[in-house]
């Protein structure tokens, strides 16, 4: 799994925050946790997918439209 990856790599600036079992808890609750705290949002993905590098179908982005990274792709995007 992806923390004991790290636990045995040494890579500077790179920490894992840990993971949720949607289980446990629901990402719709997690996603408003993470709004009220001002991130740009939260990635999830199946559990029982493989990790795959770059985009994949398995994992799904939820964007805080509050964020203000996200505010500013969005203005990024209207100049084009």
């Amino acid at each position: 799994d992806l923390a004991r990856l790290l636990a045995d790599a040494w890579l500077p600036g790179l920490v894992f925050n840990g993971a949720i079992d949607g289980s446990e808890h629901d990402g719709s609750i997690v996603f408003a946790h993470a709004c009220r705290l001002g991130f740009e949002g939260i990635v999830s993905k199946r559990k029982d997918s493989r990790y795959v590098c770059g985009r994949s179908p398995y994992w799904v982005k939820m964007k805080n439209p509050a964020s203000e990274a996200v505010r500013r792709e969005a203005e990024e995007d209207w100049g084009r």
